[in-house]
């Protein structure tokens, strides 16, 4: 009796072992090809610089984010080149697209969060969701902007890309020690193709602390 219980707690820890690396290996599926990206000080200060300029999607991805442009094909930089930036405005608006794209063409849609989550900490990101294809994009990328309102700058943001065919890829982080004032969110992401699509969010104005 005592050999039969040291042999079901062995076969008991073996499946405790082997759940935990399943779970482990679909936590890598997860994250496998996701390019992720917390902008530095020079990339916020072009950000910053940037804003409101007449340029490409390609022109601010080439100089803001060229780490989400590692094996892009020309093909899809020729889309990138073909739309121009689109910014957001020094107040945070709501986008309503009734529209029903025809259901050969690619669209997306992006959802923006920010909150502040602690004493210390606002919590900020977005989510790119792509739709209307046979099967999922090649590339779809998301940023999140963390806007402050007195100033009108970006304080801070975070990207995600993701050459996997994914139908979904989102980008978060935990600002820590913001200075005190008003923030909202700005999150806009694209696919390039086969149709370049592309949409945008802004949450509401919160208050920190």
């Amino acid at each position: 009796m005592k050999l039969y219980g040291i042999k079901t707690g062995s076969i008991f820890m073996l499946v405790l072992l082997f759940a935990s690396a399943l779970i482990g290996v679909a936590s890598a599926e997860d994250e496998k090809g996701v390019v992720r990206s917390d902008a530095t000080t020079e990339q916020l200060s072009l950000i910053n610089e940037l804003y409101g300029k007449d340029i490409t999607v390609l022109e601010y991805m080439e100089k803001v984010h060229p780490e989400h442009l590692v094996g892009i094909p020309d093909s899809y930089k020729k889309n990138m080149a073909g739309q121009k930036m689109t910014w957001w405005s020094t107040e945070p608006t709501s986008v309503t697209n009734d529209e029903q794209p025809a259901l050969d063409r690619a669209t997306v849609s992006v959802s923006a969060t920010g909150y502040k989550f602690d004493w210390r900490t606002i919590r900020f990101g977005g989510t790119c969701t792509a739709s209307g294809l046979e099967g999922p994009p090649w590339y779809i990328y998301v940023e999140a902007f963390l806007i402050n309102r007195g100033t009108g700058q970006t304080v801070d943001s975070t990207s995600a890309s993701s050459q996997q065919g994914v139908w979904s890829v989102t980008a978060s982080k935990d600002k820590l020690y913001p200075a005190n004032g008003q923030y909202y969110v700005h999150a806009w992401g694209y696919i390039p193709t086969p149709y370049y699509a592309e949409d945008y969010d802004d949450t509401s104005v919160f208050s920190f602390p």
